[in-house]
């Protein structure tokens, strides 16, 4: 209904999205509806069209401490911001690489397309002829998570042993798999080839004659 008087009530601004310039421009303040209207507008404005992969966000407004009305129920306005950025994707920065055995540990670049507002996390299990659990190096299975807003973390291959035998070039497949917050690229897969540094042995007689009845 109309009012002979101004009504003003207050509004507090609250929810998951960032105000002050950051994902939208509105502050706390009062809402004055002037004698005879029936209605007055808060306006988020400055909505920020970020690239950033992230949830949706809500702005909440509550209305509060009015003067010359009263307080209805519907005291609470949720505005939600729906994102409109694609999942980033996740896999190796290069699918191959080498170094001899003697090179203590290998750290292994898995890159996101584009960074995210959310922590991106993906399995990596570990294949290969080189043997680990502190054999020939030292990685298990696991799960590797790329903090929100970065765009690269490592898996390290570490520990690799520099024994004396003469043997064949031994592999370390890293192969990735489950993404959360992101989804899987074409480079999922990841051959880190230790190469032998052992000089073959050499083979001949023990002695160059013998006779015997």
């Amino acid at each position: 209904a109309e009012s002979s008087l101004d009504v003003t009530v207050d509004y507090a601004v609250t929810g998951t999205a960032t105000g002050s310039g950051t994902d939208y421009t509105l502050a706390n303040g009062t809402l004055t509806i002037s004698a005879g209207a029936t209605s007055g507008a808060i306006t988020i404005a400055s909505i920020v069209n970020d690239s950033l992969d992230e949830p949706n966000e809500t702005v909440i407004v509550t209305l509060s401490s009015p003067s010359n009305a009263t307080l209805g129920s519907d005291d609470t306005h949720t505005y939600t911001i729906n994102d409109n950025d694609s999942a980033p994707v996740v896999d190796f920065n290069t699918t191959s690489s080498s170094g001899a055995e003697s090179v203590s540990s290998k750290a292994i670049t898995v890159d996101l397309s584009a960074a995210s507002a959310q922590d991106v996390t993906v399995d990596y299990a570990v294949t290969g002829t080189a043997t680990g659990s502190g054999t020939d190096y030292t990685l298990s299975n696991g799960t590797l998570t790329i903090s929100a807003g970065s765009t690269t973390d490592l898996i390290t291959i570490a520990g690799l042993i520099d024994d004396t035998l003469d043997e064949a070039n031994e592999t370390v497949i890293v192969t990735l798999s489950n993404p959360s917050n992101a989804t899987l690229g074409s480079d999922k897969v990841h051959t880190y080839t230790i190469t032998d540094n052992d000089s073959a042995p050499v083979v001949d007689f023990n002695t160059t004659s013998s006779s015997g009845a």
